[in-house]
């Protein structure tokens, strides 16, 4: 019974729908860059071209992102601030834009050809509340994609600088060498390194797992264990295939231990998600390291409910490079609704950051919706209810009919 009117209910909604005047409230929408080409693509690779969708219009909305065409199944899309879970909606806000990385899979059996497609950006249509029904417009806006297939696989790459930082004993010691992969194929440089002192060989390392994907300029990072207190020098050699790239001589120096200095600033608190009862929620601590080593830190907190101190949080260690920004956290449960402040502050190397808070309130849980039986126990005149909404409904479209005929 409760389904069959239901099923009444939503047709007589749409037919009101169309007698009434509707609205066109439209959004804007824009994509860029205009088109997307891979040159020299190789089979099983994969690649990525940062897009960004702007929302020109004067509300907030929802966008569709969709890839059509020959290639359409190679092509994904992930949130630049989250590159591990794909997305097919963006929540974007009046006269702002989100950056958006694409990626395209290419099959291990693709043909050496050209393949088209083509990425739309597409407003989600939205109702209104206000004289008749308004409905948005739906907006959509192409990108072209063009992607070469060669077979030919591409093995290149340049390195931009090489960078030794001085630290203490016990203290890793970092040699950061910043690839830029210029092949097709995803690039894994050697990196050897020799370590002396006083012209004589102390230790070596080689590292040539970290993959740099194709286009893409990042750091690799080399760490050598230190024990001793002196001046060395690290002779670094980068090679990709046969290729040597780079040859350099740093030197740089093992300190005592406290000889560099600790500091670091605790630069905001906040939450993630929506605090309510039950639920756990995730606290998040940004720290800059602004000192002259790296720092273990992690983030401590004190839990205040309705002015009461009623918990504690403490979340794990976190090893921040210098001057480096990284996000501390920590859970907690909700037990109960009211309103909350959390103050905390982050440990670091035996000293602590000046404190941060943050307040939030968590709203009583809603009462559970009604059942279908007890709504079909309810007692009453049969059918009433569906009665007294049709009549409703027929007056609505009335009014409507009314109104047009007066504009006319």
């Amino acid at each position: 019974m409760i389904e069959m009117k239901r099923a009444i209910l939503i047709a007589l909604i749409v037919i009101l729908l169309a007698l009434c005047p509707i609205a066109d409230a439209s959004m804007g929408i824009g994509i860029s860059p205009a088109s997307v080409t891979i040159s020299d693509a190789f089979r099983g690779g994969r690649y990525e071209q940062g897009i960004t969708v702007y929302n020109t219009g004067d509300e907030p909305g929802t966008f569709t992102l969709t890839g059509e065409g020959e290639c359409s199944d190679w092509i994904s899309f992930y949130k630049e601030e989250d590159p591990h879970t794909p997305v097919k909606e963006l929540m974007i806000p009046a006269k702002d834009s989100v950056k958006v990385i694409t990626t395209f899979d290419i099959p291990a059996d693709a043909e050496n050809r050209a393949y088209t497609g083509t990425i739309y950006a597409q407003s989600v249509p939205k109702e209104v509340t206000g004289e008749g029904a308004v409905m948005s417009a739906v907006v959509r806006i192409p990108q072209n994609v063009v992607i070469q297939v060669t077979g030919t696989q591409i093995l290149n790459g340049a390195v931009e600088r090489i960078t030794v930082a001085d630290t203490e004993v016990e203290y890793p010691l970092k040699i950061a060498v910043v690839f830029r992969n210029e092949g097709n194929v995803i690039a894994r440089p050697k990196i050897a390194v020799s370590i002396t002192k006083d012209s004589t060989l102390v230790d070596s390392v080689v590292h040539d797992e970290t993959g740099i994907k194709p286009g893409k300029t990042d750091t690799i990072t080399v760490l050598w264990d230190t024990t001793e207190p002196g001046n060395y020098t690290a002779s670094v050699v980068v090679s990709l295939g046969d290729q040597v790239l780079a040859r350099q001589d740093v030197p740089f120096s093992i300190l005592p231990t406290g000889a560099l200095t600790r500091k670091g600033v605790l630069k905001s608190l906040f939450i993630e998600g929506e605090p309510q009862v039950n639920y756990v929620l995730k606290v998040l601590a940004a720290f800059e390291n602004t000192g002259t080593i790296d720092a273990r830190a992690k983030f401590n907190g004190e839990i205040y409910h309705n002015g009461k101190l009623v918990d504690v949080v403490e979340g794990d260690e976190k090893l921040v490079g210098v001057g480096e920004e990284s996000q501390l956290h920590a859970y907690y449960k909700i037990a109960m609704a009211g309103a909350y402040t959390i103050q905390g502050v982050v440990i670091y190397e035996g000293k602590e950051t000046d404190a941060k808070e943050i307040s939030f309130t968590v709203p009583e849980p809603e009462s559970g919706s009604v059942s279908e039986e007890e709504e079909e126990s309810k007692p009453g005149i049969p059918g009433f209810e569906l009665v007294s909404t049709v009549i409703a409904l027929i007056l609505i479209s009335t009014l409507c009919i009314s109104r047009r005929r007066a504009k006319r």
